[in-house]
């Protein structure tokens, strides 16, 4: 069976998904100077705001928060409320056939968001972005960016780079150089003390471990996060 072969049927999802209680992090600006008499007043450019789903394990979480870490010093702000997004985030598991079809679930209702007007971009990233790439780009057209686990320092320039497109930019020639961006599986420690939680404030993760290189025949884990 193909491996994201529920794909096609473009299963039913249930409802309420991206319902999240509202709580947004922006970066802290300094204090403006006074104004002046007869300046003119400029409205500041709203922040980009990202959302994100984070599925699977722990692991899983704990990149998802280094992730929304990196977009957050970068600029964007941060929302539980994915109507308020301009880009959702899917953070994927692809470690058995329960896990990809909520992912792909997740995806496709993202996209409906996307469909609607209520977001602009969907990103997916984790590990069925690593192992199935090709296959989700080819899929799910209406993913943007697919990004695996080496590309995610690159993530806060190409997703304000398609946030920022001109209108008159040829997205489907854009998304064809750029959608995906995988790179190999087994990467460096990232550094994870300055991240933005997605824990209840008295829990966090500690990581303690990254993947596994043990070949066993019955686990597939070694073959995208070793």
């Amino acid at each position: 069976m193909h491996a994201v072969a529920a794909v096609a049927s473009r299963p039913a999802v249930a409802p309420g998904r991206f319902q999240a209680r509202p709580r947004r992090v922006r970066a802290s600006a300094a204090p403006s100077a006074p104004q002046a008499a007869g300046d003119e007043v400029k409205d500041e450019p709203k922040p980009l705001r990202v959302s994100m789903v984070s599925l699977g394990c722990p692991k899983n979480t704990v990149d998802g928060e280094v992730l929304l870490g990196d977009l957050f010093r970068s600029g964007f702000e941060i929302t539980n409320a994915h109507e308020e997004a301009d880009a959702i985030v899917v953070n994927t598991c692809g470690f058995v056939e329960d896990a990809k079809d909520e992912s792909i679930e997740t995806i496709i209702e993202a996209a409906r968001m996307k469909e609607e007007g209520r977001v602009k971009r969907v990103v997916v990233t984790g590990c069925l972005a690593q192992r199935y790439s090709e296959e989700l780009a080819e899929q799910l057209p209406e993913a943007d960016l697919v990004v695996g686990f080496e590309k995610y320092g690159g993530l806060s320039a190409s997703l304000r780079e398609i946030l920022d497109a001109p209108p008159d930019i040829d997205m489907d020639e854009y998304r064809a150089r750029t959608r995906v961006q995988v790179g190999d599986a087994t990467v460096a420690f990232r550094p994870e003390w300055d991240r933005h939680r997605l824990t209840p404030r008295h829990t966090a993760y500690l990581r303690v471990a990254e993947g596994c290189s043990h070949a066993c025949t019955f686990c597939a884990i070694p073959g995208f996060r070793c």
